[in-house]
């Protein structure tokens, strides 16, 4: 950068116009660098001589690289402790020198100004007319804490500091810093504040033009890829996005399917637990009030029945038809009332309930079943027992849907469950249409079962459909204690 001018961009960046190297002019150069050695013996050179040709040296780096450089110019010859006592050589820790200028994340312009200012004017003074060189490593501190701005902008003051001061900047970037596509805005501008912008040493280090243009053709192959690489990522990210949020819609309407679904068993839990309960009030109001009166019809009936003989004949045929009515209307509400709640089930437990209902199935369905109850199964908790009747009710009356030979029914107890089996060797239990379609399918028992904690599994095949239920025991004696104890 010529003082008073801005710097420009030059068309082959490791050249500098040969005014800007001229006694009077200022220069502002960057180095990027891969390895700390290559830099330390690039400042050797450029420290060593200024300093042989009696002029000053600014170091204001981080201590590896000052005590590295210190190192190097003594073992090259360079008398660094007398260059120190008189002034010419001055090296600042680079991290405390940015603190003395920075506020609130950037660098201020007057505080710059006074302390670098009042460096370089020192350093000149005993510089023998010869020109200060500086080196800097303040502005890669900042970029590497993240704040590109505060570093362009102090590339800048040192740029308008060349408008009062004689000196020659060499400023020092690592390139593993600049390893994101981000980045390339704020490298561009950071090489835009200098005048000669020197690559890292894997292209300083080739001396043949023809290695030299090799080495720029592979540089552009490498870009090209790197911007195919870079679109291919975008379009894989939008893409995977795309997908992401896909997934998040699938996975949104499954969890409303979950729930819509939970909703439903449990609406259709307390349907069948209110269906029970109103089949027990209207089986014990047909058993205590309707079976009562029609009784007490049927034996009104019985009695003018005995005086017949004082009766017309016409009157005597009305007396015993409405007789017969009365008894086989008794014994309809009865077997209704059964059918809604077999007092059975509540007064003599499962075993017993299942025997009778089986007898009574057997003989209004012509269907042959075999039922097989161990011995001690005890009784259950009451909606233990409720559940494992229905089941089997459900069973069976698609059972008789299916022309079955025989149909085996199996109740035991093991420690914990309760297990029952119903065989059907015949079409499926399952395996009428009509069944489904009524709603005397599998839903309401897999429910039932779930309800308590258990599990129903259905197998269905060309021989034959089995349904295996496993119920974890409660006795009801120990319902009876949990409920006399709260």
């Amino acid at each position: 950068m010529a003082t008073g001018s801005a710097p420009q961009q030059l068309s082959a960046p490791w050249f500098a116009p040969p005014s800007l190297r001229n006694v009077g002019a200022c220069n502002h150069d960057v180095q990027f660098y891969a390895d700390d050695a290559f830099l330390l013996d690039s400042l050797v050179a450029f420290v060593g001589k200024s300093l042989g040709l009696g002029g000053a040296a600014i170091i204001v780096a981080t201590k590896v690289h000052r005590d590295g450089l210190s190192q190097r110019l003594e073992a090259g010859g360079i008398p660094l402790a007398a260059a120190i006592q008189h002034g010419r050589y001055i090296a600042l820790d680079a991290g405390q020198t940015l603190a003395a200028f920075m506020k609130e994340g950037m660098p201020d312009k007057a505080l710059f100004t006074r302390v670098v200012g009042d460096i370089v004017t020192w350093a000149a003074a005993h510089a023998n007319q010869a020109k200060v060189a500086i080196f800097g490593e303040m502005v890669a501190l900042l970029w590497q804490e993240g704040n590109a701005a505060a570093a362009i902008r102090l590339e800048q003051f040192w740029n308008e500091l060349a408008e009062t001061h004689s000196f020659s900047l060499l400023c020092g970037y690592p390139l593993a810093g600049f390893n994101r596509e981000h980045h390339r805005d704020s490298f561009d501008k950071i090489c835009s504040e200098h005048h000669v912008v020197i690559p890292a040493e894997n292209y300083t280090a080739i001396v043949d033009g023809n290695e030299r243009l090799r080495m720029i053709a592979y540089l552009q192959q490498a870009e090209q890829s790197l911007k195919s690489e870079a679109a291919e990522r975008v379009r894989t990210k939008a893409q995977s996005e795309k997908i992401q949020n896909q997934n998040q819609e699938l996975i949104e309407e499954v969890r409303k399917r979950e729930n819509a679904e939970a909703e439903l068993r449990r609406f259709t839990r307390r349907l069948l637990t209110a269906r029970d309960e109103e089949q027990r009030r209207i089986a014990s109001e047909l058993h205590e009030n309707t079976a009562q009166l029609l009784a007490a019809l049927s034996m009104y009936f019985s009695v003018l029945h005995e005086e017949k003989e004082s009766l017309s004949p016409r009157a005597t045929a009305v007396v015993d038809n409405s007789r017969d009515v009365a008894q086989r209307l008794l014994k309809e509400v009865r077997k209704l009332s059964y059918l809604l709640h077999p007092p059975t089930l509540d007064d003599m437990g499962l075993g017993p309930a299942l025997r009778e209902y089986i007898a009574e199935f057997v003989e209004y369905s012509h269907t042959r079943v075999n039922l097989q109850v161990s011995e001690g199964l005890g009784r259950f908790a009451r909606n233990v027992e409720i559940a494992i009747f229905r089941i089997v009710e459900e069973a069976l009356s698609n059972a008789n849907h299916s022309s079955s030979a025989e149909v085996t029914l199996r109740v035991s107890r093991a420690a914990a469950e309760v297990l029952v089996e119903i065989q059907d060797p015949g079409a499926g239990i399952l395996g009428d249409k009509s069944a489904r379609v009524n709603g005397r399918g599998a839903i309401g028992m897999v429910e039932r079962a779930r309800e308590l904690g258990g599990a129903l599994a259905i197998r269905s095949d060309s021989s034959g459909t089995v349904i295996s239920v496993t119920l974890p025991v409660v006795s009801q004696t120990a319902v009876q204690n949990v409920s006399v104890s709260s």
